[in-house]
C-alpha cells in the first residue's frame, strides 16, 4: 500500500503517459461494469446470453477509449514527457455518465437486434483502434517508464536515511532535556549573576558617558549641531533621575548638566530670535547694498565708495535663502508624516538651511519641555525685535546716503515731498527695505509655527501657540510707530490748533479767508490736542512697553551693533532717534502707494472680506482724514490770503529761476503763480493719494472760485470807481456783449487769436495796406461814436500804472486759464477709464470735476481777454482825449508861425510813450501789436473828421496842423515801428487846404479822388469859412461841381 501511494504521487508529478494509460483503463472497467447492471434490462440475464454478448460488451468498452485517446496520443508525440493538464475525478464520472447514458439511449432505442448488432459493431472498431493507439504509447515511451522508475528509487531511499537521523535527533534532545532538568537551580543562578554583571556594565558605562556629557554638549553648541547637543543633555539627564539617581558622586555632574540645560535653553531663543529678525534683515541689506536685491533701483551704495561686494558664494548663498523663505510655500524639511528632524553634523554649515535650522531649534526646545516658555518669549519680544529692524535699517541708510549739500535749496518752496527728492528717495527706500524684511520675517515665523505644531504633536506638548494675523498685527503696530515718527504726530497737535473746524470736510468753501477782516488776537488756550486719540495711544503704549522691557531686551540689543545700547544711551534713542529725513505730515505723499500697495499684501495674507480692512489702513486713512487733509486745508487757504493780499498790492514775480522753472519770459502776478502752485502741488497729490482723488479736485475747484472772485473783484477796483456817476468807457465798452462781439469780429482780433497758435504771424512782415484796411472799420467806428463829443478826463485810465496792473493781470489770468486748461484736459475721467491704476499716476475723476475745471479755465481767459480790450479801448480813447480839443482850441488862423507842435499833442506823444514803455515790459509782443496796430488810421481819421470843428484856418494853421501830424507819425513809428500811412494821408489832406477851391476841385479832375466826399465837402467848408466875404453862392457852386465830378445825383449841405 505504502509502494502504490508513491508510485500514484510520483506518477501524477513525472508520468503523464502512465496516467493517460490508467485513466483510459479505468474508464474501460466503469463503463463494462455501468453496463452489465444494465444488460438484464434488454434480456441478457443468463449465462449463455452473456456469454452470447460478450463481443458487444466489449465493444462498448471500445467506444469510450477513443475519444480520449487524440490527446494521449498527441503528447506521446513528443520526446520529453510532460505534464498532462489536470482533471478533475468529477469531470471524469461526468464523461463516463455522458458515455454510458449514450450507450443505454442507443440500446434502448434499438427495436431489434440488427440495430443492436450495427451498434456494436461500431463500438468494437473504436474500440480495436484504441488499443492499438495504447500500445504504439507504451512501446514509443517504455525507456521514459524505465528512467523515471530508477530516480524514484533513489529518491525514495534517500528519504528513508533523512527519517531514520531525524528520529535519532529527536531521541538525543529528550536526553539532554532529562539532564539539563537535573542541573536547574544551579543554571538558574548562573544566569542571574550574568544579569547583574551585565547591568553593573551598562551602569559603569553609562557614568563614564554622563561624566563626558557637559565636554561634548559644549563641543555641539559651539559646532551649532543643537540637535544632538539637546539629544545628549536630555539623554543624560533622564539617566541621572533614573538610573544614576542614588549615585552620589554624580550630583555635580548633575547640577553641571542643569545648568547646561537653562544656558542651552536662553542660547537656543537667541539663535531664534537671530533666525526670525537679524539674519533675514542683515541679508537683505547686503544684498541691496551690492545692487542684488529684486529693485535694484533701491540699493544702497555708498557715495564715493569703491569698496567690493560680498563674496560670489556668499551672496548665491543669502539670495538661496531669501528665495526659499520668500516661497509661496515654505514647507519645513524634515516635518512630514511619521519623520523625524535630522541634523546633519558631517556639514559645514548647519545654517546652510535656514528653515531647517529653525525646525531644528524648535524641536530642541521641544525636547527641553521649554515650548510654551519660549512661545511665550517670542510674542512678549515680537514687538521690540520688529522696532530694531526699523531702527538697524535706518542706521544702514543713513550710513550708505551722504547728507544733502546745504548749499542746494529747491528752486521752489514746496512743503511736500516730489518723487525725485532725496528726503522722498530716503525715506521710499526705507519702507521698501523694511517691507522686504517684515515679509521675511513673517515667512519665517509661519515655518517656526508649523515646526512648532509638529513638535508639540509629536512630543504631546500642549502650548497656546500664537497665530499669523498676531504677526500681522505687531507689523502693523511697528509700521504705526514708524509713521508716527516720520509723520510728526507729537507736533500735530500745535498746527492743527489753529485750523477751524469747517476743513474737515471736502467741499469747505473757503471763500472766507478771501475776505477782509481784523487780525484775531492770539489765544492763550489750546482748542485741542491728540493726547486721547488713537495714533497718541498707540506711540505712548509703544513707549511704554519699551520702558517696561528694558532689562530683558537690552540683551538682545547687546548682540546687534547697530541696535539701541542700554541705560542713558537707550533713553537717548528714544528721544533722539535717527531719522533718514526730518518729521513733516507731507511725509505722507511719499509713503502712501508703497503703504498702500504693503497693505494689500497684509489684508490678502489676514484673508479680509471685501469692505473691511485692516487697522494700518485704518490708522493711515484715520491720519489723512483727521491730521493731513485738515492741515492742507489750512496750508492752501494761508497761501491764497497771502496771494489775495500780494494781489492788493499788485506785486509781480521777476525771479528768473522761477520765470524759467514755469516756462514763461514775461513777469506775471505773484498771487497766479502762487496759486498755480497750490494747484500743481494739489494735482501731485492726485498721484500721491490717489484714494482722496476727489477730494483734491473739489478743492482745486474751491481754489479757482475763490480766486476767481478775487481776480473779478481787482478788476473792478480798477475799471470801476467808487463814485456811481463816473465811469470808465473802455471797461463799460468792453463790458458790453455787444460791442464786445464787435470787437472780437474785427479782423485785427482775429489776427491776435491766429497770433497765439502761431507765432509767425509776429515774426514776419506785413503788407501795410493790408494792417490800414484791417484797423480802418474799426477806427470809422470809434470816431462816429466818440467824434463829436469831448471825453472827461474821469472816464478814461490816465494813470499808466493802472494800465500796467491790467496788463499784468490780463498776461497772468491768460497763462494761468491756459495752464488750467491743460490740466483739466490731461485728467482722465471714470467714464473713459480702463479701471487699472499704476502707482503714482493720476487716477480718473468725475466728469463733472473736468467739466468745472474747464469752465473755470475759461472764465479766467474771458477776464483776460476782457482785460485786453480795456487796454486796446483804453489807449484809443486816449487820443480822441488828447486830440479833439485841439481843434476846437482854435489858434489855426493866427499871424505867429510856431515851431511847436499843440500842447495838447505833446501831451498825447508823452502819454503814448509812457503807455508803450508800460505795456512793452509786461505784455507779449503780440498784445502790444494789437494795441498800437490801429492808432495810426484813428489819429488820421480823429484829426481829418475835426476840420469841421475849426473856425478858420490860414497857412501858419496848416503848418501848424502838419506838425502836430508829424510829430505823431514819428512817435507811433517809435512804437509801432512801421511808417503810418494813414498819417501821410491825413498830413496831404491838409496840406491840401493851401490851395483854393478852383485849385482842389480841379486836382480832382486831374489826378482822380484821393480822399472821401465828405472829407472835401469839409475842406471846402473850412476854406469858405477861412475866407470871410465870400458869399454862400460861392460855396454851393463849389460843392455843385464837386458832386458833379465826384458823379453824385444830390448833396445835402
Amino acid at each position: 500500500m505504502h509502494v502504490s501511494t508513491s508510485n500514484l504521487i510520483f506518477s501524477k508529478k513525472f508520468l503523464p503517459t502512465t496516467i493517460a494509460i490508467k485513466h483510459e483503463k479505468n474508464l474501460k472497467c466503469q463503463t463494462f461494469h455501468s453496463v452489465s447492471s444494465v444488460l438484464p434490462g434488454f434480456g441478457l440475464t443468463n449465462a449463455s446470453a452473456r456469454g452470447q454478448n460478450t463481443d458487444e460488451i466489449t465493444g462498448f468498452f471500445r467506444i469510450l477509449v477513443p475519444e480520449r485517446l487524440p490527446k494521449s496520443t498527441k503528447m506521446a508525440d513528443t520526446a520529453t514527457p510532460l505534464r498532462p493538464a489536470r482533471a478533475s475525478k468529477q469531470s471524469g464520472k461526468d464523461s463516463a455518465s455522458g458515455l454510458l447514458m449514450s450507450v443505454i439511449r442507443t440500446l434502448s432505442a434499438s427495436e431489434n437486434n440488427e440495430q443492436r448488432d450495427r451498434e456494436k459493431a461500431r463500438l468494437e472498431k473504436e474500440y480495436r483502434k484504441s488499443d492499438q493507439r495504447l500500445d504504439q504509447l507504451i512501446t514509443r515511451h517504455d525507456q521514459s517508464l524505465k528512467d523515471v522508475m530508477q530516480i524514484f528509487g533513489d529518491v525514495s531511499g534517500r528519504l528513508a536515511d533523512s527519517r531514520k537521523r531525524i528520529r535519532t535527533i529527536k531521541e538525543n534532545l529528550a536526553a539532554c532535556k532529562r539532564l539539563l532538568h537535573c542541573k536547574r537551580d544551579e543554571l538558574k543562578e548562573r544566569w542571574l549573576e550574568g544579569v547583574e554583571h551585565k547591568h553593573v556594565m551598562l551602569l559603569l558605562e553609562q557614568i563614564d558617558e554622563v561624566r563626558d556629557v557637559g565636554e561634548r554638549v559644549g563641543g555641539y553648541i559651539n559646532k551649532k549641531h543643537y540637535l544632538h547637543a539637546t539629544q545628549l543633555l536630555v539623554t543624560s539627564l533622564n539617566r541621572l533621575r533614573t538610573d544614576l539617581k542614588m549615585v552620589e558622586a554624580l550630583k555635580e555632574v548633575n547640577s553641571d548638566l542643569h545648568a547646561r540645560k537653562e544656558k542651552l535653553h536662553d542660547t537656543l531663543i537667541e539663535e531664534l530670535h537671530r533666525h526670525l529678525y537679524q539674519r533675514w534683515t542683515k541679508e537683505v541689506l547686503s544684498l541691496r547694498r551690492q545692487g542684488s536685491g529684486r529693485d535694484s533701483s533701491h540699493t544702497l551704495t555708498r557715495a564715493g565708495s569703491d569698496r567690493a561686494s560680498l563674496g560670489t558664494g556668499k551672496a548665491d548663498k543669502a539670495r538661496k535663502n531669501l528665495f526659499e523663505m520668500m516661497a509661496p510655500t515654505n514647507k519645513v524639511k524634515g516635518l512630514g508624516e511619521g519623520e523625524t528632524i535630522q541634523e546633519d553634523v558631517s556639514g559645514s554649515d548647519p545654517e546652510a538651511n535656514a528653515q531647517h535650522f529653525m525646525a531644528i531649534l524648535v524641536e530642541c526646545l521641544a525636547l527641553l519641555g521649554k515650548l510654551p516658555e519660549a512661545v511665550e518669549t517670542i510674542k512678549r519680544r515680537m514687538q521690540k525685535e520688529l522696532g530694531v529692524i526699523i531702527q538697524r535699517t535706518t542706521q544702514q541708510i543713513v550710513e550708505y546716503h551722504p547728507p544733502a549739500p546745504p548749499d542746494d535749496p529747491p528752486i521752489s518752496g514746496h512743503a511736500y515731498l516730489k518723487a525725485d527728492s532725496r528726503d522722498a528717495k530716503l525715506l521710499q527706500e526705507l519702507l521698501q527695505v523694511v517691507f522686504e524684511q517684515f515679509r521675511l520675517v513673517v515667512a519665517a515665523h509661519q515655518s517656526v509655527l508649523g515646526s512648532m505644531r509638529s513638535s508639540a504633536d509629536k512630543h504631546g506638548i500642549e502650548v497656546h501657540l500664537y497665530s499669523m494675523p498676531d504677526v500681522w498685527s505687531k507689523v502693523q503696530a511697528a509700521m504705526q510707530v514708524l509713521l508716527s515718527e516720520y509723520l510728526d504726530l507729537s507736533q500735530l497737535g500745535n498746527s492743527q490748533q489753529q485750523a477751524p473746524a469747517a476743513f474737515t470736510e471736502a467741499a469747505t468753501d473757503i471763500s472766507s479767508f478771501f475776505t477782509k477782516k481784523r487780525t484775531p488776537r492770539s489765544k492763550n488756550y489750546s482748542l485741542f490736542k491728540f493726547e486721547a486719540s488713537y495714533h497718541a495711544m498707540t506711540m505712548n503704549s509703544y513707549l511704554m512697553e519699551q520702558a517696561a522691557e528694558q532689562g530683558g531686551i537690552d540683551g538682545i540689543d547687546a548682540t546687534d551693533g547697530n541696535a539701541a545700547s542700554t541705560g542713558n544711551s537707550k533713553s537717548k534713542s528714544v528721544n533722539e532717534k535717527t531719522l533718514v529725513c526730518s518729521p513733516s505730515p507731507h511725509n505722507i505723499t511719499a509713503v502712501f502707494n508703497p503703504l498702500l500697495s504693503f497693505i494689500r499684501e497684509i489684508e490678502d495674507a489676514l484673508g479680509c472680506s471685501p469692505g473691511t480692512h485692516c487697522t494700518l489702513y485704518v490708522f493711515i486713512t484715520d491720519y489723512i482724514k483727521d491730521a493731513f487733509l485738515a492741515q492742507l486745508h489750512v496750508e492752501t487757504a494761508g497761501r491764497l490770503e497771502q496771494a489775495t493780499k500780494a494781489l492788493d498790492q499788485w506785486r509781480t514775480c521777476k525771479d528768473p529761476q522761477v520765470l524759467k522753472a514755469l516756462k514763461i519770459s514775461r513777469p506775471l502776478l505773484q498771487s497766479s503763480i502762487s496759486v498755480w502752485q497750490s494747484i500743481e502741488e494739489l494735482r501731485w497729490l492726485l498721484g500721491a493719494l490717489p484714494l482722496y482723488a476727489d477730494h483734491f479736485v473739489s478743492m482745486m475747484c474751491n481754489t479757482l472760485m475763490n480766486y476767481r472772485e478775487t481776480c473779478q473783484a481787482a478788476y473792478r477796483g480798477i475799471t470801476q470807481p467808487d463814485s456811481e456817476d463816473k465811469r470808465i468807457i473802455s471797461a463799460t465798452w468792453a463790458k458790453d456783449e455787444d460791442i464786445s462781439r464787435f470787437l472780437r469780429d474785427l479782423p485785427n482780433w482775429r489776427a491776435l487769436q491766429a497770433g497765439v497758435t502761431s507765432e509767425c504771424a509776429i515774426e514776419g512782415e506785413e503788407n501795410p495796406e493790408e494792417v490800414g484796411e484791417r484797423n480802418r472799420k474799426e477806427a470809422e467806428i470809434l470816431t462816429g461814436n466818440l467824434g463829436d463829443q469831448l471825453i472827461p478826463q474821469h472816464e478814461i485810465l490816465a494813470d499808466p500804472a493802472q494800465l500796467r496792473t491790467l496788463a499784468h493781470l490780463q498776461e497772468s489770468l491768460e497763462w494761468f486759464g491756459t495752464c488750467i486748461v491743460k490740466f483739466a484736459t490731461s485728467l482722465p475721467v471714470k467714464s473713459s477709464s480702463s479701471g487699472i491704476l499704476v502707482s503714482g499716476e493720476v487716477p480718473p475723476v468725475s466728469d463733472a470735476s473736468v467739466q468745472t475745471l474747464t469752465s473755470l479755465a475759461k472764465d479766467f481767459e474771458e477776464l483776460a481777454h476782457t482785460c485786453l480790450l480795456v487796454l486796446h479801448l483804453e489807449v484809443r480813447l486816449h487820443c480822441f482825449f488828447y486830440l479833439l480839443p485841439v481843434a476846437r482850441g482854435g489858434g489855426f488862423a493866427t499871424g505867429l508861425d510856431s515851431q511847436e507842435p499843440d500842447g495838447e499833442v505833446l501831451k498825447l506823444i508823452k502819454d503814448l510813450a509812457t503807455i508803450d514803455e508800460a505795456l512793452t515790459n509786461t505784455l507779449h509782443p503780440r498784445k502790444c501789436k494789437y494795441i498800437f496796430e490801429g492808432l495810426g488810421p484813428l489819429i488820421a481819421n480823429i484829426l481829418m473828421t475835426s476840420v469841421v470843428h475849426i473856425r478858420r484856418i490860414n497857412e501858419n494853421g496848416i503848418k501848424k496842423m502838419c506838425r502836430n501830424i508829424f510829430s505823431i507819425q514819428q512817435q507811433l513809428t517809435n512804437i509801432t515801428m512801421t511808417r503810418e500811412l494813414a498819417l501821410d494821408q491825413a498830413r496831404q489832406y491838409y496840406e491840401m487846404l493851401y490851395h483854393t477851391p478852383e485849385e482842389i476841385l480841379n486836382a480832382i479832375m486831374n489826378r482822380g479822388k484821393q480822399f472821401a466826399e465828405l472829407e472835401y465837402i469839409n475842406a471846402l467848408q473850412l476854406l469858405h469859412r477861412s475866407s470871410p466875404g465870400t458869399s454862400q453862392e460861392v460855396l454851393h457852386s463849389h460843392l455843385q461841381r464837386l458832386s458833379e465830378i465826384l458823379g453824385d445825383i444830390g448833396v445835402t449841405v
